[in-house]
């Protein structure tokens, strides 16, 4: 296998990702805005970096549901466009895409309910259609919540445990009820790592593990000091992966289990 390229490799998904690629001895380069601001613009400087790759794994996005109803359009160019530059690239020069969407594209089963998930739906038509007109490679892989070590991403877990860590409440939006697939980040990439070896034929699935929580079943693991507050516009209120056709389409299954490593985190 020649080089992997990712985008966004400075993220904590891409670290994930990239650490792997060693430990797999896995050649690999990075293009992030964190370290280079226009090298996600600039199509010459981009190209260059991916000659020498069979593979790019298109992790860079604007992330954050609030966010997105506030700046729609950084979103629509960080999201939208930015995914159509590398798609076209991809298909021009016979490269195998593997593009990170989410699962906040089922909303709660007729479509995205935010902005951000639009961009990700968006993205993912774009690559279809290249796959439909010209032939492009690629799997669109549809990431659910994840959840693990060193996290800075903002979502749910990784607050909790900080607000824990501070002594500070945990604060549930909505009435807890909510479920969510909960997937650990290193099986995550330990997907994207299998999706970039075993290279399936424009296929479309689930990273999760296909088991849903209730929010206020994973808070009380925390025990207690719990505060509810009204829910964010534009989430879903059920979220849930299925695996029947990610499992055909790679060797792959999720190992880690939400309340246990969470039991393991606060009893270090």
């Amino acid at each position: 296998m020649n080089k992997i390229l990712v985008t966004g490799h400075l993220g904590w998904i891409g670290k994930n990702l990239t650490k792997l690629l060693d430990e797999h001895g896995i050649s690999w380069i990075g293009a992030d805005k964190q370290q280079e601001p226009d090298i996600l613009k600039g199509f010459v400087p981009f190209m260059k970096k991916a000659e020498s790759c069979d593979v790019i794994v298109h992790l860079a996005a604007t992330a954050r549901i609030p966010q997105s109803w506030k700046n729609p359009d950084e979103y629509r160019e960080n999201n939208v466009t930015l995914t159509d530059r590398i798609t076209q690239l991809c298909t021009d020069h016979n490269k195998y895409l593997v593009f990170a969407s989410s699962s906040c594209i089922y909303g709660d089963g007729n479509g995205p309910l935010n902005p951000y998930a639009w961009t990700k739906l968006a993205g993912e038509q774009v690559i279809e259609m290249y796959g439909r007109s010209k032939n492009l490679n690629y799997t669109i892989a549809r990431i659910f919540t994840n959840y693990g070590d060193n996290d800075a991403s903002g979502l749910v877990i990784g607050k909790w445990l900080n607000a824990h860590k501070s002594g500070n409440p945990i604060i549930v939006r909505g009435t807890g009820q909510q479920t969510r697939d909960f997937i650990n980040v290193q099986d995550t990439a330990q997907a994207l790592l299998a999706i970039t070896q075993q290279k399936p034929h424009q296929k479309i699935i689930d990273i999760g593990t296909g088991i849903n929580n209730k929010l206020i079943d994973i808070a009380d693991v925390f025990g207690g000091n719990i505060v509810f507050e009204p829910e964010l516009t534009g989430y879903a209120d059920n979220t849930k992966a299925n695996l029947i056709a990610t499992q055909q389409a790679i060797n792959w299954e999720p190992k880690i289990e939400i309340i246990s490593w969470l039991r393991s985190q606060l009893n270090k």
